[in-house]
């Protein structure tokens, strides 16, 4: 009997180990709430993965300060599944549209067409925060916020890990960087904003739970003419960090190869 009873006690503990090694990590087809407990349990580790805990942007604090929390260019990074990639593609395309078609039905009568000429573009306007600006930066504005509500949404329901508008310090000597939170941007805006001259701040950064660890970076871009050509990467300004340079490429330079820009392609205005 006591034979029996110890070899039942070593056969329940054996089960006990096995099931609380498999729960350390998802496995690729559970539901998603479960790979969401793996991720807030490493949230109480390291704080750094608290940022997208529930899929979206949270500000952390002084958790993510410069010398906190800091990677390398040189980290090898797990790579995105290559029948993930077209299908993040697709789905920020699809708000790309979505934006461009609701921003300028909400316009709708503002302009000699159904949308804009390059005159209209450069006429002054005032948004929604009573600021002067051109119609071209008002409508890429909305577009912008229309675009990135929508990919929070789809992002979320492909239970990828992301970061919206995160924004990064980057070292190029060292090729390191690291996180800026939303308390410390608005505190380093109300100081003027020096300090976030030559940070980098991506629409949507794909990363495996870690902000630090990018997979991807995908930016809208939408021009106020043109709709057709492919969106562009920015040229910096004379005076800035990166003058004359490319966006994607000091993107590519501080989060990797995958760096991607989005443009409407189709809508109700093609």
């Amino acid at each position: 009997m006591p034979d029996r009873f110890m070899r039942r006690l070593e056969l329940l503990l054996a089960g006990c180990l096995l099931l609380g090694a498999c729960a350390g990590r998802p496995v690729r087809g559970v539901p998603s709430h479960y790979a969401q407990d793996s991720l807030s349990a490493r949230c109480r580790v390291n704080p750094v993965y608290c940022a997208t805990a529930t899929g979206r942007e949270v500000a952390t604090g002084p958790v993510q300060t410069v010398g906190t929390a800091v990677a390398s260019t040189g980290v090898v990074v797990a790579a995105l599944d290559e029948a993930t990639k077209p299908s993040i593609k697709s789905a920020l395309e699809q708000c790309a549209d979505m934006a461009r078609t609701e921003v300028l039905l909400s316009h709708s009568g503002t302009f000699e067409g159904l949308v804009p000429n390059a005159r209209e573009c450069k006429q002054m306007t005032v948004d929604a925060k009573g600021r002067s600006v051109t119609w071209a930066m008002r409508l890429g504005l909305e577009m912008h916020e229309a675009a990135m509500k929508c990919a929070e949404a789809k992002l979320s329901e492909m239970n990828l890990r992301f970061s919206l508008k995160q924004r990064y310090r980057f070292d190029r000597e060292t090729g390191e960087k690291s996180l800026i939170s939303a308390k410390e941007k608005e505190a380093l805006l109300r100081q003027g904003g020096e300090e976030l001259k030559g940070t980098l701040e991506p629409d949507v950064v794909i990363h495996d739970g870690d902000p630090l660890q990018v997979q991807a970076v995908y930016d809208f871009k939408f021009k106020c003419v043109n709709f057709d050509e492919y969106p562009e990467w920015r040229r910096y300004p004379p005076g800035h960090r990166y003058e004359g340079r490319l966006q994607g490429d000091v993107y590519k330079e501080a989060f990797g190869p995958e760096v991607h820009p989005i443009g409407p392609r189709k809508g109700a205005f093609w």
